[in-house]
């Protein structure tokens, strides 16, 4: 957790790497009994309020195994952060450690799967050799898009209609395509479609925030995140507790960029508060709703675009799309001015900040999530000496990360995201985690023994007093009174 590379711990404890992976799968193990001991409160508090979550991807390289075939594997990690605290909710990686690649090829003719569109295929989820080949004949487009993307990363506005393009012409549009020509399935496990990833994950941070008042997303611009929020909380969308916003940035700007463009946003909100003579809390409101006037209609579907008027170093040039803004309109003046006042808040509290910070620290902790180098005499081949070889040790790392994270690293503040959150009353150490043991269930009396000439009740008879309610059986099945007592 504090960036020594794997082969420097096996050296300087004197141990083998067969021990050091084994006590990677045991921290592995220890750290979701002790997370999933301490979030499952997180179904039963009730001052969760409103919840503001940024989600985001980050890509995760794994070196190649076979010399014959030189490419990286690539991988997409999924993350959910809140914004008021930190805590992570969780990390999902495109991976299944458990599938084997050999034997679900074998399975392919049994299922037809190699002849069906990918809805109705038994191993819909995974990455099939159809699939490799389908992402690779779409290379050459996919390349100049990305190109085009990059050529407009100055231009926020440039930016978002490229991202529109480029998921228009993808084979499924919530499901986005593999680098196949630079990178590789892995040699262990398959790698899983974003898309099942993707709703999986909303599916996972919504049922733990389902007792919270509002739930508002903030989310990278990507069109498979878009359809998992509306096909995971479609009910919560209706009735106006939550929500899913757009967040994008302008992203390749230099640091001299990023300070004129903070400058002169600065300059810019310091005019106002003084020919309003307010705060400068209340002259970003004012410069809100002043955009709120100039929304621009972007992409096919002419989603309406806010401009953030206020530039940070972390975000520059910052742009927001309200996804399910379909309140009705106020009629009356006065209603409608309070209306508008609270979308302006809305809009000037979307950010992706939080789960940046957290994919930052990974990036700076785990020397084997760091960024490769690009060689220039191997065809911009990526390669690090500190990567892993096994994607499920990556994965298992980017798990215990974020336990630690959540529980151990603590902020300006003193304190850690859990005890922001209200799962933690002080910091947790990682002993506490290693050498946690879940709590015993509730010790049962045992039954009274009968005295001299009594029967005991039957199992039936005792099954014949509880209500019907504990018998949540399949239409067809005897509640078990109704059964003869057997031997």
């Amino acid at each position: 957790m504090n960036s020594m590379p794997l082969r420097r711990i096996i050296k300087v404890l004197g141990i083998s790497p067969t021990i050091l992976y084994d006590r990677i799968d045991f921290f592995y193990d220890q750290c979701q009994a002790f997370a999933g001991e301490r979030e499952r409160k997180l179904t039963e508090l009730e001052n969760l309020g409103y919840r503001c979550i940024s989600v985001d991807r980050q890509k995760l390289l794994v070196n190649w195994s076979d010399k014959e075939n030189r490419k990286n594997t690539l991988m997409l990690s999924l993350a959910s952060a809140d914004q008021d605290t930190g805590y992570v909710y969780a990390v999902n990686v495109n991976f299944d450690p458990a599938m084997n690649r050999e034997a679900v090829l074998e399975e392919l003719p049994k299922f037809g799967d190699h002849h069906l569109s990918k809805p109705f295929r038994r191993y819909a989820r995974v990455w099939l050799p159809q699939d490799w080949e389908d992402s690779a004949a779409r290379e050459d487009r996919r390349a100049r898009r990305r190109a085009k993307v990059a050529e407009a990363r100055g231009d926020a506005l440039a930016a978002v209609e490229a991202v529109y393009e480029d998921a228009l012409e993808r084979a499924d549009i919530e499901d986005g395509d593999l680098e196949s020509a630079r990178s590789q399935h892995p040699a262990q496990g398959m790698l899983l479609h974003e898309q099942s990833v993707m709703t999986a994950h909303i599916q996972l941070v919504s049922r733990l925030l389902h007792r919270a008042q509002k739930i508002r997303f903030f989310i990278d611009q990507e069109s498979g995140l878009r359809a998992a929020i509306m096909t995971s909380v479609p009910n919560r969308v209706r009735n106006r507790t939550a929500d899913a916003f757009y967040v994008t940035i302008a992203k390749n700007l230099t640091v001299d960029k990023k300070r004129s463009l903070v400058s002169k946003s600065k300059r810019r909100l310091m005019q106002v508060a003084q020919e309003n003579k307010v705060t400068e809390k209340v002259a970003m409101q004012i410069l809100a709703r002043e955009e709120l006037n100039r929304l621009t209609p972007l992409g096919q579907w002419q989603d309406r675009w806010f401009s953030h008027p206020v530039a940070d170093m972390r975000e520059p040039d910052k742009m927001i799309c309200w996804l399910t803004d379909i309140d009705e309109i106020k009629t009356d003046e006065r209603e409608r001015a309070e209306q508008l006042e609270r979308h302006a808040k809305l809009y000037l509290r979307a950010s992706l900040t939080a789960v940046d910070r957290f994919f930052m620290q990974v990036r700076r902790a785990l020397t084997i999530a760091e960024r490769g180098i690009i060689s220039a005499s191997a065809e911009r081949r990526l390669w690090f000496g500190k990567s892993a070889y096994n994607p499920a040790v990556l994965v298992k790392l980017v798990e215990i990360f974020r336990v630690y994270f959540n529980y151990c690293e603590v902020g300006e503040d003193g304190k850690t995201p859990a005890m922001r959150m209200g799962l933690a009353k002080g910091r947790i150490t990682p002993d506490d985690i290693i050498y946690y043991e879940p709590p015993l269930p509730d010790r049962r009396r045992a039954p009274a023994k009968p005295k001299d000439g009594q029967t005991t009740r039957s199992l039936a008879d005792e099954a014949a007093s509880w209500p019907e309610e504990l018998f949540d059986l399949p239409q067809g099945k005897a509640p078990l009174h109704a059964v003869r007592e057997g031997p």
